[in-house]
């Protein structure tokens, strides 16, 4: 077999750090190069986030956000977009909305709520006793 039709069919035989050739297949390649991919798909957040504060500081600078003193709220943001991306990497990795998916999107709504209410200078006595009830149902319907 040629060197042509080895790397057509996918025997290509690459050298490894030791010296040693192994073969990988196609296949491989592309689920090593996919696997790489979605290890650093979190970028794409970032940079969202970071258009989202740009825009917000533009609007409080051409007047549109008069009343904007509470803009260090919007720092919450950070760790609510890391616990995103945890909990979307963990659906993505098993499928379904598991438990190690939807811990992570609970924090996320947490941070968001929290960012909220501190940014728009929201009542608390109001969130308050919802989140109670929201953990009591929880609790109750909490499958075991």
């Amino acid at each position: 077999m040629t060197e042509q039709q080895k790397f057509d069919t996918g025997e290509v035989k690459q050298a490894s750090g030791d010296g040693t050739l192994h073969a990988q297949s196609r296949f491989e390649r592309r689920a090593a190069r996919r696997a790489a991919r979605q290890a650093g798909g979190g970028a794409w957040l970032g940079g969202l986030l970071l258009i989202g504060l740009g825009v917000l500081f533009l609007m409080q600078n051409m007047g549109y956000l008069t009343n904007f003193s509470n803009w260090w709220a919007l720092f919450l943001l950070l760790p609510a977009a890391g616990t995103f991306s945890a909990g979307m990497g963990a659906y993505r990795r098993d499928g379904a909305w598991t438990q190690e998916a939807v811990g992570p999107m609970l924090a996320t709504a947490v941070f968001v709520g929290l960012t909220a209410v501190f940014l728009f200078n929201l009542n608390l006595s109001l969130f308050g006793p919802i989140l109670l009830i929201g953990a009591g149902l929880l609790l109750l319907f909490a499958r075991r």
